[in-house]
């Protein structure tokens, strides 16, 4: 019995494989993929419209407020002027006690308006600030734009038209919707079989850290096979020697079949050779192909369910986009019949302005003269001032009603000239 111990050896070894797969999620994943990202980016538009609409009228409002400070400062002036009035008045005896402490406390009420309304104009510059995501002191901030009063003569069906066309609320919702048909055709498509191509390439090193035992061993079977091939010559030699013929090549010398020490070399230099394989020497495999054919059958009507939500989501989507339609129509026309109103109030409302201050002037002159009452002043100087209130309303009214048809729109309006 012959007893033959393993060798260590040192291995290693490479695998590249390529592998794709074909089913109906590859056929239309893509175009889903493509679905959601144009939704994405319509939304984005649409957050756009809306943070311009809220910094615009967060702007209007600090120019509102500026408007109403000022206004209080006029008051404020017109009260002081009044209770000088009043006061010399009183010193000549045209005038009462009375008169001066009503305009005393006119003034009074004249001076905390001012200060409620700068403070109101302070904290709506905080306001905008807070808007436009900044970090800037309220106090440096001046605005400088200027609105002017036009007629806006913008044609109801065309501002309709141009808004379900373009808006981006409802291109956003539109994209979400082509989305939506996209993830339909995803879910349907797993019904379809699968494709699975795979190519394999490989190689592998094999090399014993002490190769003299299968070199000895490899030896010793060469000299075994020597020593048969010179005994078999032999044979055939005596042969032909009991024929009296002379044996031809090549048994006419048998010694050329010896094993020599150069063939020991020999071998022993070539399998060591062989063997120094470790690490990148690799012995490369055949190249391996194969193909996978999967076709789904049952999966506890998972599919089913799946191919149903996507239908559910999409009849859902068709329904608010045809939702948005109306409500964006409704929107352009409440915003049209708004504009017009607001422009027709500010027309009336400067009108308005102009009577309350003729009737202040003419009342002041009254009072001057003799000929009329303080109470009467003080009623004409409220009317005066509640005219220049309202007309200032009116005026921003005008404005926000402009930015609300921008944003029932969808983008900005042109003005008059552009």
């Amino acid at each position: 019995a012959s007893t033959f111990l393993e060798p260590s050896v040192l291995l290693s070894q490479y695998q590249f494989s390529l592998s794709d797969q074909l089913n109906g999620n590859t056929l239309f994943g893509r175009g889903l993929s493509k679905a959601e990202y144009s939704a994405a980016e319509r939304r984005v538009d649409d957050a756009e419209l809306r943070l311009r609409s809220a910094v615009t009228i967060a702007y209007i409002e600090v120019l509102r407020l500026q408007a109403r400070a000022e206004q209080a400062v006029r008051e404020l002036h017109r009260s002081e002027e009044h209770l000088r009035l009043a006061d010399a008045r009183e010193q000549v005896g045209a005038g009462t006690r009375l008169e001066t402490m009503q305009a005393d406390v006119a003034t009074g009420r004249a001076e905390i308006a001012l200060l409620q309304a700068d403070n109101a104009a302070r904290v709506a510059k905080l306001r905008l600030v807070e808007t436009l995501g900044v970090e800037v002191p309220a106090e440096q901030i001046e605005l400088v734009s200027e609105f002017d009063i036009f007629d806006p003569s913008y044609s109801l069906a065309v501002m309709v038209t141009d808004a379900t066309g373009r808006h981006p609320t409802l291109v956003a919702a539109r994209a979400d919707r082509a989305a939506a048909h996209s993830g339909v055709k995803v879910a349907k498509a797993t019904y379809f079989p699968s494709l699975t191509l795979r190519a394999t390439w490989s190689g592998f090193t094999r090399e014993e850290t002490n190769p003299s035992g299968t070199i000895d061993r490899t030896i010793a079977n060469a000299e075994i096979n020597a020593a048969a091939t010179i005994g078999g010559c032999n044979t055939f030699a005596d042969l032909y020697e009991l024929s009296a013929a002379a044996p031809p090549p090549p048994f006419d010398d048998c010694s050329q079949f010896a094993f020599s020490d150069q063939d020991a070399l020999f071998i022993d230099t070539q399998l060591r050779a062989i063997n120094d394989q470790f690490a990148f020497s690799f012995q490369n495999e055949p190249l391996s192909l194969s193909a996978f054919v999967t076709m789904p059958l049952f999966n506890g009507f998972q599919r089913q369910l799946d191919v149903e939500r996507a239908i559910a989501r999409r009849n859902d989507l068709q329904h608010q986009v045809r939702g948005l339609e109306l409500q964006i129509r409704a929107n352009v026309t409440e915003a049209v019949h708004n504009l017009d109103t607001a422009y027709q109030t500010v027309q009336l409302q400067l009108e308005n302005t102009e009577r309350a201050q003729e009737e202040l002037r003419l009342a002041r002159e009254r009072y001057q003269l003799g000929a009329g009452t303080f109470l009467e002043l003080l009623d004409s100087e409220t009317l005066a001032a509640q005219a220049e209130v309202d007309q200032i309303e009116a005026i921003f009214g005008f404005y926000e009603s402009l930015v609300e048809m921008e944003a029932a729109v969808g983008h900005s309006l042109p003005r008059p000239g552009e």
